[in-house]
């Protein structure tokens, strides 16, 4: 990992000597687009991306008054959100039939998908109480971001500051099942200089996950996030990135005599660590920022800890860390035809560790993968658009392997365009599908295959009067699909391994929004046929729906609402004795409402209602999942 990274350094160095010569095309009068989704290394404007995007901004999460991130995803299309238990609990994310971990999560440009448990990323922990925008892209984007996102992206960026004015802002909130939380922000930005620091605190009592019993299983969760950015000069600035998140979570444990979780004491106790670093560098011609050429030298860090007890007991523990430094070229000849290459270097540990009598837990596993990437768009006309993206890894652990992903755009007029894409993706087995262990349980299997997708999309978009429409179509074909639960008899354990027959994954992705007055609304409906050979995929709904209003009453009251529909499913279930049954899991209904009243430019307050009609319903099988809850929150800023 030094080599390469030494190696990385040395070529930066060279490019700084050849970056004035790149200067000999300029266009002074060019704006940059401030948009920034995540279909390239570099801010795009969102009608350049040949794919489906989806974008939550500040001014939607406050009105719905959400506790966590789930509460909006619920509202885009093609996504299923699967919780095992009530707050705090496992919560996870499949875009389009894909697995969990097929979704990587950035925070503030940095991926946090939790390495030391499979490569998944537990939305449970990600609340909304500082976060500012969440943009969402679907489909295939292993070509410019790597393994992990062979299904789409999730980029969550936290409160940051707009104006020379320090900025403060507050929020205390109380509500049922012992419910509190807290948070502030602090944020200015100067000509040359800015910061941001945000946190919050969040305790509740919980609900009992199990079906029978009496225990509630509470949650706590406790994050701290910043940054800053400095401009050095016309040609040079950096800026830092830096997060500490904290929790510990009750749950309950598996219960060999019926099959099904029961009232225990388990506990899970966390800590997740994120850093970015990003330093561009745009060399100047006669004093002028106005060359074809820039760089960016970035790196990301994440490190998650997770210690498990039972019965107060130390049961095991995992950690994974990621080190990611990417070295980009970017040659813009124009706002429509640009070029960015470059070079990757992605560090992943494992370490796993159980109680000192249990030494088949102990291990420590790595894997580093050198990888080239380069991705561009290309305008033939003003209404018609080519983008490409391409990436080559050289793995340590796995065959080398190619990712890419072409696409063209075309503007019918200035109110609709037309998109058709294909792509090719990898995800490579998790250390713990390779090498987990957990005794009389799970054993890993270090022969497995990376698994591959080849996927196709076509999206037509735009709008009239005063409702905008998208609607996708996306077939999706995944080759050595790895099975996490396969029965092992001979050991009476289970394993993982890679499935003979392909999976494929096909839909359709209806998205509405419009305004009346002073009413806005956004309506999506999504449908998938998902299988696995002969057999249909479980934990997948074949529909899903979500129409969520914001109506402002007056300068003083607005009222949101939100009602989300989540289809049949089904699921395993393993009892005591036999074979593995096919369950099914019933369809259900979400109401949600928040009332917020503003008392003045710096004070207001709210009451939101989740599950409002206290529906009962599960994601996993036996596992209950939160009922109706009331939170009252005040927020003032200066």
């Amino acid at each position: 990992m030094k080599i390469q990274t030494t190696v990385l350094a040395a070529a930066v160095l060279i490019s700084l000597s050849m970056g004035a010569q790149a200067q000999t095309q300029a266009n002074s009068n060019k704006k940059i687009e401030t948009i920034r989704v995540l279909g390239t290394h570099a801010p795009i404007a969102v009608g350049q991306i040949a794919g489906s995007v989806t974008i939550i901004d500040e001014a939607r999460i406050r009105a719905s008054g959400g506790i966590g991130i789930t509460d909006l995803l619920r509202t885009v299309a093609g996504v299923n959100i699967g919780k095992t238990g009530t707050a705090g609990s496992l919560s996870e994310v499949r875009f389009r039939g894909s697995e969990s971990n097929h979704v990587m999560v950035l925070v503030d440009g940095v991926a946090v998908n939790d390495v030391g448990q499979g490569g998944l990323t537990d939305f449970s922990h990600l609340l909304l109480a500082n976060i500012s925008r969440i943009e969402i892209l679907r489909g295939p984007q292993s070509a410019i971001w790597g393994s992990s996102a062979i299904a789409g992206i999730i980029s969550i960026s936290t409160k940051g500051a707009s104006s020379n004015k320090l900025q403060v802002s507050t929020n205390v909130s109380a509500g049922n099942k012992s419910t509190y939380s807290a948070s502030a922000h602090f944020g200015q930005q100067l000509s040359d200089f800015g910061f941001k620091l945000n946190t919050s605190t969040y305790k509740t009592g919980g609900e009992n996950i199990s079906r029978t019993g009496f225990e509630a299983d509470g949650y706590r969760n406790t994050d701290l996030s910043g940054g800053i950015n400095y401009t050095f000069s016309e040609d040079s600035r950096i800026d830092i990135s830096a997060r500490i998140l904290n929790y510990e979570t009750d749950a309950d444990g598996y219960d060999f005599s019926t099959g099904l979780v029961g009232d225990g004491n388990v506990v899970a106790q966390g800590d997740q660590i994120s850093l970015g670093l990003n330093w561009h560098f745009t060399p100047l011609t006669n004093g002028q920022r106005n060359g074809i050429y820039s760089q960016l030298l970035s790196l990301q860090y994440s490190k998650q800890d997770t210690d498990n007890f039972t019965n107060n007991a130390f049961d095991r523990m995992s950690q994974g860390e990621k080190l990611r430094v990417l070295w980009s070229n970017r040659f813009e000849f124009t706002p429509n035809k640009w070029l960015n290459m470059g070079l990757e270097s992605t560090n992943e540990d494992f370490e796993q560790r159980g109680p000192a009598f249990t030494s088949g837990l102990n291990q420590n596993r790595s894997n580093d993968t050198w990888s080239l990437v380069t991705d561009g768009i290309y305008a033939i006309t003003n209404a018609l658009s080519l983008s490409a993206s391409y990436r080559y890894d050289n793995n340590d652990e796995f065959d080398n392997a190619d990712s890419y992903r072409v696409g063209a755009t075309y503007a019918v007029n200035n109110d609709w365009r037309v998109f058709v894409s294909q792509g090719q993706a990898i995800t490579n087995p998790t250390f713990i599908e390779r090498f987990g262990f957990f005794p009389n349980s799970f054993l890993g299997n270090p022969n497995l295959t990376p698994e591959q997708q080849k996927s196709t999309e076509i999206g037509i978009e735009g709008a009239f009067n005063s409702v905008s429409v998208q609607l996708n179509w996306f077939s999706a074909k995944l080759e050595n699909e790895i099975l996490g639960f396969v029965f092992v008899p001979a050991t009476g354990e289970f394993t993982a391994d890679n499935a003979s027959a392909n999976s494929s994954r096909d839909g359709l992705e209806l998205s509405l929004q419009g305004q009346f007055k002073t009413l806005t609304w956004q309506a999506q409906y999504s449908y998938l046929d998902a299988s696995q050979g002969n057999s249909i995929e479980l934990r997948r709904s074949r529909h899903i729906g979500s129409l969520s209003t914001t109506y402002t009453i007056d300068q003083q009251h607005q009222v949101y609402l939100q009602a989300d529909y989540t289809g049949t499913k089904f699921d395993n279930f393993f009892p005591p004795a036999g074979a593995a049954q096919i369950v099914t899991l019933d369809s259900y209904w979400l109401l949600s409402a928040n009332y917020q009243y503003t008392y003045s430019e710096h004070l207001s307050a709210s009451l939101r209602f989740s599950n409002a009609l206290d529906a009962e319903y599960e994601d996993v099988f036996g596992y209950n999942t939160d009922g109706s809850t009331v939170l009252l929150s005040v927020r003032y800023s200066l």
